[in-house]
């Protein structure tokens, strides 16, 4: 096998075992919410609040995930922290959303809330295309093959999507 083959190949399947793992840890996030979660007078995140958890940690994941993807394909010497960073950036989006509610109660703090879930699902499709048009301040090596990215990024999202409902058989939220 080539050389371009193997890191082809090494890629996909980081994709899927990053995958399964990030499926895996928002569904035990989302059960732990269901079952634990915040609540207070007026609102709650337990049961079917703990939905949070996949709609805005999800958004938060493959954002990063992505990110990381395009740096990676574009060359970037830090293409794990910038996909870290961008991830980062989405789960506080999503801790930020709960903080309107802790303020202000359920009246004043829910469109608040919806409006910043709104925003890590904006945040999922920008940080990427953001990443797609900064410039590198340094380069690992030279530009890799795009299609083999956009198949990780493919591969990455539905495996992460499978996982997190196959470990919601095993471990629902609402049990």
């Amino acid at each position: 096998m080539r050389v371009r083959t193997i890191k082809l190949l090494a890629l996909l399947g980081s994709a899927v075992a990053l995958g399964i793992v990030a499926g895996v840890l928002i569904d035990v996030a989302t059960f732990l919410v269901a079952r634990y979660g915040p609540q207070a007078d007026s609102w709650s995140y337990r049961g079917n609040g703990a939905l949070a958890v996949p709609f805005g940690l999800g958004p938060a994941v493959l954002a990063g995930a992505w990110v990381a993807l395009v740096t990676r394909n574009r060359g970037f010497a830090r293409w794990k922290e910038l996909g870290l960073a961008a991830g980062l950036v989405g789960t506080a989006l999503l801790i930020g959303s709960v903080i309107p509610l802790v303020a202000f109660g359920a009246a004043g703090g829910m469109a608040t809330s919806t409006g910043l879930i709104f925003a890590i699902l904006g945040w999922m499709v920008l940080a990427p295309l953001l990443a797609a048009f900064i410039r590198p301040r340094v380069l690992l090596r030279p530009k890799q093959e795009t299609g083999g990215h956009i198949v990780a990024g493919i591969m990455f999202t539905v495996v992460s999507v499978v996982a997190f409902y196959a470990s919601g058989l095993v471990l629902a939220p609402g049990s």
